[in-house]
Parts: C-alpha cells; sequence; structure tokens
C-alpha cells in the first residue's frame, strides 16, 4: 500500500462519498475509485461500504488510525525537509483531528484554538462528542487525540490527567415550586430533566443517587441553549462552575438555586493522543496541558 492509497482511504471516510473525496485530491472520480480498489485488494479485505456516507467495515476501522498516522508522518517529513512540490509557495497541510466535549469547547479549549490561530499550514477538525465517549472516536481512528474522561490509555495512545470540571445541579425555583407536595417536598420524577443528547449519561447518574427516573427529558445539543433552557425552568441540568450565573453559588440568584439533595459531581479529563507523535501532535498537546492548566 502507498500513501496516495491511504489518503483516499482517509478523505472518504471523512467526506462521506468518493465523489467529494475525489474532488478534493484534484482527480476524477473513476482515478479515486481505482485507489480504493488497489489498496483493497493489497490487503485482501474490503475496507469502505458503497453508501452514502461511506462507512468502514470492521476491517477497514482497524487500517483507519494507521492510515492516518502515516499520512501525518508523511507530512510531517515533507514538511522538515522542506518540500515545496511543484510550486514554490506550496508547504503540505498538517490535518490534526481531536475529539473534544462540548462543556471544554465553550469554555477552556478556546484557548487552544487561539493559538492555533497563529500555527501556519495546520488544520484543526474537531469532533464534539461527550467525555465519556471521545476515546470511542480515538479509539477507531477518527482522531489522533481527545479529550475524555477515561484514564485508561487506548490501545496505541497515552493518557495524562488535565484536571477537574465540577458540574452543579440547577434548577429554577419556579420550577421546583411546581413540582411540590403538600409537604412541600419536590417530586423529582415530575421535575424535567435536560440533557445534552441521548449519550449524555451525567443528569442520570447525578439523579440516581435520589433512586429516582424522571417522566420528562428534554434533549438540546447546543451549550449555551443547554444553560440558557436551565435558566428558563424547562428542566434541571448540570452545569460546569465556570459557566453558572453569577450568585447561583452563593444563593444570590433571583431565579436560580443549586440543587442540595444531588451535590456536585467532579468530572476528570484527561488528554490522549497516539504515542506515535509528530511535531504538530506535541504542540497541540502541549498548548491543550496550558489552556487546562490555567482554566481547570
Amino acid at each position: 500500500m502507498n500513501t496516495d492509497q491511504l489518503r483516499a482511504f482517509v478523505l472518504a471516510v471523512d467526506e462521506g462519498t468518493f465523489d467529494a473525496a475525489a474532488d478534493l485530491l484534484r482527480i476524477s472520480g473513476s482515478a479515486f475509485s481505482q485507489r480504493i480498489k488497489a489498496l483493497e485488494k493489497e490487503v485482501g479485505q474490503v475496507l469502505l461500504t458503497r453508501t452514502i456516507p461511506v462507512r468502514t467495515t470492521s476491517s477497514g476501522e482497524q487500517l483507519l488510525r494507521i492510515a492516518r498516522q502515516t499520512i501525518l508522518l508523511e507530512d510531517e517529513a515533507r514538511r522538515s525537509l522542506g518540500f515545496r512540490g511543484s510550486s514554490p509557495n506550496y508547504r503540505p497541510t498538517i490535518t490534526l483531528a481531536v475529539a473534544v466535549n462540548a462543556d471544554s469547547l465553550a469554555s477552556w479549549f478556546i484557548r487552544v484554538l487561539q493559538e492555533a490561530a497563529t500555527w501556519d499550514h495546520v488544520e484543526i477538525h474537531v469532533h464534539t462528542e461527550d467525555q465519556q465517549h471521545t476515546d470511542e472516536l480515538l479509539r477507531n481512528g477518527t482522531v489522533a487525540a481527545a479529550v475524555t474522561e477515561n484514564p485508561a490509555p487506548v490501545s496505541g495512545c497515552r493518557a495524562e490527567p488535565l484536571g477537574t470540571i465540577r458540574y452543579w445541579p440547577v434548577a429554577s425555583t419556579e420550577l421546583l415550586d411546581r413540582h411540590r407536595d403538600d409537604t412541600g417536598s419536590v417530586d423529582w420524577a415530575q421535575v424535567p430533566q435536560i440533557d445534552f443528547s441521548t449519550r449524555d449519561s451525567t443528569q442520570r447518574n447525578a439523579l440516581a443517587r435520589l433512586a429516582v427516573t424522571p417522566a420528562v427529558t428534554h434533549l438540546l445539543p447546543s451549550v449555551q441553549a443547554y444553560n440558557a433552557a436551565v435558566g428558563f425552568g424547562l428542566g434541571w441540568g448540570m452545569i460546569p462552575e465556570s459557566m453558572l450565573p453569577a450568585g447561583v453559588l452563593e444563593q444570590r440568584h433571583p431565579d436560580l438555586g443549586v440543587i442540595e439533595e444531588i451535590g456536585a459531581e467532579d468530572v476528570p479529563l484527561h488528554w490522549q493522543h497516539w504515542t506515535t507523535t509528530t511535531p504538530a501532535l506535541d504542540r497541540l498537546t502541549e498548548s491543550v496541558k496550558r489552556a487546562a492548566t490555567h482554566l481547570l
């Protein structure tokens, strides 16, 4: 196999169709298909489903991380050797794919993006996923690094602790008052809950302390909308301490309060990345560690 074939394979996965990937490589669709067929013939396995979007087979998933690593190493080698291709202004572009949980992306990880804005010929491709599942994207080869809750290194990766995000259970006073019984106790089974996604278990885990399952669970896959909806009384939710409105923790906020029955939850974060590193990946790692030190 050669890097042209591996690059075509990775782009097909990322772009979702052979035609879109072929356009990026500036080759015809038939030439692109030949590269994929040649790669599959060499490894003796079907690597991609011919669906829309294109997906990896089980064999393709095993090859994907190796393919990304090979491409990154080649691009870094070309860059370090001053390879210019056919144009004197050409420089290989280094692509760094990372998985970040939404709360981190909306807060401290912004500092990483600020630093990356000064890096020439580097693309940052960010994938958002719950911190309990970002390591899956590292495991299947989608990304080279991830902010994850899991401290156990994925095979072929290194894990480094970043710090802890403290989440507080918050609800509007009006919402809780609407669900109190005659004794003044809150009927937690009737209080709506807000999850970020179907894979977000933060609220469920916290509410399990009360041995309750909510009758209504809203889904809001936006950090800003999520926090605003808690403030509007759509439901209760776990909000990072750094994102709490002023006065909530001090019980001075006119509308919102901490749910004492549930209490805070600390979520440790780790940075996992390939053990086979490159200068660009090392620079990204140092930037992540600096940002986390200041803001977590």
